[in-house]
């Protein structure tokens, strides 16, 4: 193993290796930096490839530890690079172009004794194409070299020594700038530092540089932009318009992509796709960014045509096929469903998914594609209440009851936005039959207490509507279905069941033939009692026939009772005639409270009785 060389040059800060070995190896009279690592039993290859143990050797053939030739190595394995733990993609390496600072190889020659080519030497961000600018000296960096063989590529000194007297001339070619954002934020990932941009923190490096590129390059110049055509200007300046963007996130994508949809010029033919609206970002995403890194970016872009455009299922996105449709418009939904458009935007607006000054046209004209589901019914088979009749099965008065009690609800009201009736939806009404007849029965022979429920209603005394809410608050214990009908009459309850539901509270009193039985006397008399006052009434439903029904309460009666007596009852109680018992009574000078021409009967007040 050859000593250590001499005489030997050191690394300098923020020194790529490739750099470092091409100076060495100018040093020490090589004619390249490959043929001086021929000479030391490795291919320059392995030093350019970050290779550990090339650069161990070359640190131990200088006497200098490893360690900052390992950090500004780009360190290669199978297709991935890294430099200081930031993973980079191979476009966006540079290989054949020399692009540097001048103002930075003129301080290297000024501040050293050695000749000029030893002591310029190439910085590891020079590397890197989306670091355009110098953050030293504030200047674009410039090309002074391209490598015209693959003998020369990443060989520092080989290409930029013979260019080193122009340096006055390339400084002249470096405007003054500052770094743009997208630059400043690369070169402090470079040094470790991040928290600034969270999404694109949760890129890999060089698909953060790159988006932000892509993004800047459709907000400066265009979604149709000549990208090809763009200089390094005009990319250093589309980087920090992109970042600008980028830094806020999925938001401000959004926001960004919003605006490119709000500002482009839509035609009357239907025909504009994300491609077309979303111009070479689109483009990028699906043909040229194939990398899994970009697959956040691609979901954020995705998630925003989707949850956006009209896209479903016969459409892809990024190559893709589209499973599920969020929005669709007046024009794939009438292409969808067969309904014409115009009959489509007075649904849409009667229905309120669409706003009523709806001026847009069909294929710009969005709404949601679940919420429409019963549009589109509607739109191809909605029904009058005439057809909801036969629909239903319930004729035409049941019908009515079912649409006045709110079991069956019309999908849009009649008048509005131009609709001139009322229209039903068949999806609808076959969910309410579905639900009135979900527990019923199969029955062939239909014998008493069986019946339809008009029939029922009739026999219980009843609406056919309470018998129908019963039925859909699963409160009846069995409900049946005609095996010979279809529909609302097909419906069988147990009568008997329903009236024990239907009946009313009990009377709180007997009614006038009950207190007949109680006083044991003739209708005429309680109804000459009842007129007078001395039995009041009050009106109650009957609890079997829901008919009103006046009641004397039982405490009234007995208060009756108590204070009156009949003759008839009177010569019951003690046992004699009626006639010698009215006899016996005048004889001792008790006269009827209650006289016999005013109330067809003679009571007597109690208190007046002989003992």
């Amino acid at each position: 193993m050859p000593g250590p060389l001499y005489p030997v040059v050191l690394p300098q800060p923020g020194e790529s290796a490739a750099s470092f070995v091409a100076r060495l190896a100018r040093r020490s009279f090589a004619a390249s930096a490959r043929q001086f690592c021929l000479d030391m039993g490795f291919a320059f290859q392995r030093v350019v490839d970050g290779c550990a143990v090339a650069l161990g050797r070359i640190a131990d053939l200088v006497g200098i530890p490893p360690t900052p030739l390992l950090h500004e190595a780009i360190r290669r394995e199978a297709d991935t690079y890294t430099l200081r733990g930031q993973r980079l993609a191979r476009p966006m390496l540079r290989r054949a172009s020399m692009r540097v600072c001048p103002a930075c190889l003129r301080e290297d020659i000024e501040s050293s004794p050695l000749d000029a080519a030893c002591a310029a030497y190439g910085r590891t961000p020079w590397l890197l194409v989306p670091l355009r600018t110098c953050p030293a000296h504030a200047r674009a960096l410039v090309e002074i070299a391209y490598a015209r063989s693959p003998h020369e590529v990443h060989d520092f000194t080989l290409l930029a020594g013979p260019r080193l007297e122009e340096l006055n001339n390339f400084l002249e070619m470096s405007p003054h700038r500052g770094p743009s954002p997208l630059e400043a934020y690369l070169l402090d990932r470079l040094e470790g530092m991040s928290g600034q941009a969270p999404w694109l923190d949760g890129l890999e490096f060089h698909a953060a540089a790159k988006t932000c590129e892509m993004i800047g390059a459709v907000a400066l110049f265009g979604r149709t932009a000549n990208l090809k055509r763009l200089s390094e200007d005009d990319w250093q300046q589309a980087g920090g318009a992109g970042f600008r963007i980028a830094c806020g996130g999925e938001t401000m994508v959004r926001e960004f992509l919003s605006d490119l949809q709000r500002r482009y010029p839509y035609s009357r033919c239907a025909r504009e796709r994300p491609q077309a609206v979303f111009g070479r970002l689109y483009q990028w995403l699906s043909f040229g960014a194939r990398h899994p890194a970009y697959d956040p970016v691609r979901a954020v872009v995705g998630r925003h045509i989707f949850e956006t455009t009209p896209v479903g299922p016969g459409d892809e996105v990024f190559g893709q096929p589209v499973k599920r449709r969020i929005l669709h418009s007046i024009w794939t939904a009438s292409k969808e469903t067969g309904a014409h458009p115009k009959r489509l935007r007075k649904l849409l607006a009667a229905t309120g998914l669409i706003p009523k000054d709806h001026t847009l046209p069909d294929h710009r004209t969005l709404f949601s594609a679940d919420d429409a589901v019963k549009v589109f019914r509607l739109a191809t088979g909605a029904l009058t209440l005439r057809e909801v009749a036969d629909h239903l099965n319930a004729g035409r008065v049941h019908t009515k009851l079912l649409e006045e009690h709110g079991f069956i609800r019309p999908a849009v009201p009649a008048g509005m936005n131009g609709l001139g009736r009322r229209v039903y939806s068949p999806a609808d009404l076959n969910d309410f039959l579905a639900r009135l007849l979900a527990d019923a029965v199969p029955v062939d022979d239909v014998r008493d207490p069986l019946c339809d429920i008009p029939g029922t209603a009739k026999r219980a005394n009843c609406s056919a509507m309470e018998i129908v809410q019963l039925i859909l608050d699963r409160r009846l214990t069995w409900t049946g279905r005609r095996a010979d009908t279809a529909g609302y009459l097909a419906v069988l309850v147990d009568v008997e069941e329903v009236k024990r539901h239907v009946r009313g509270p009990a009377l709180d009193g007997l009614t006038a033939r009950a207190v007949e039985k109680e006083l044991s006397t003739t209708s005429r008399v309680i109804k000459a009692l009842v007129a007078a006052g001395h039995l009041p009434t009050h009106r109650f439903i009957n609890p079997l026939n829901r008919c009103p029904v006046d009641v004397i309460r039982s405490q009234d009666v007995e208060e009756f009772r108590r204070q009156y007596v009949s003759l008839i009852v009177l010569a019951r109680e003690r046992r004699v005639h009626h006639v010698a018992l009215r006899k016996a009574l005048e004889a001792a000078g008790v006269q009827p409270a209650l006289r016999q021409e005013e109330f067809h009967a003679s009571f007597y007040r109690r208190s007046d009785l002989p003992t």
